[in-house]
């Protein structure tokens, strides 16, 4: 298997845009189409394309878990952060979640570029 290159971040980010943005909204869909996303626009094959969900899943737990220990801390003070960092640690054991629903996603993805390129 190739090394991860510009090709696999590329994808992911574009994945992890559209993870970020309708998870919150669709918390099963989102990172799943996420990762479809990012599998189908990186290179094919099904275990490239879950590479890319996985780094979706997981940079999404991690931003999510970052903005609530900020967010705790700007808007209740002390008290805020320590409720933040409860609600980091839970997004990201959540990490796992996300993962794994972008590695599927993004092996769906990944098999359906592999399959596209392969018919012609």
């Amino acid at each position: 298997m190739a090394p991860i290159s510009g090709l696999y971040w590329r994808s992911a980010l574009v994945g992890l845009f559209f993870m970020l943005f309708v998870s919150p909204f669709f918390p099963v869909g989102g990172p799943i189409l996420g990762g479809i996303i990012a599998g189908y626009l990186g290179p094919p094959g099904a275990v490239r394309g879950a590479v890319a969900g996985l780094l979706d899943g997981l940079i999404v737990a991690a931003v999510l878990s970052i903005l609530a220990v900020v967010g705790g801390a700007a808007f209740l003070g002390a008290l805020g952060f320590l409720i933040g960092l409860g609600i980091a640690v839970v997004l990201f054991a959540l990490a796992l979640y996300f993962g794994v629903l972008g590695a599927v996603g993004g092996a769906i993805g990944g098999a359906l570029k592999e399959w596209r390129v392969g018919s012609r």
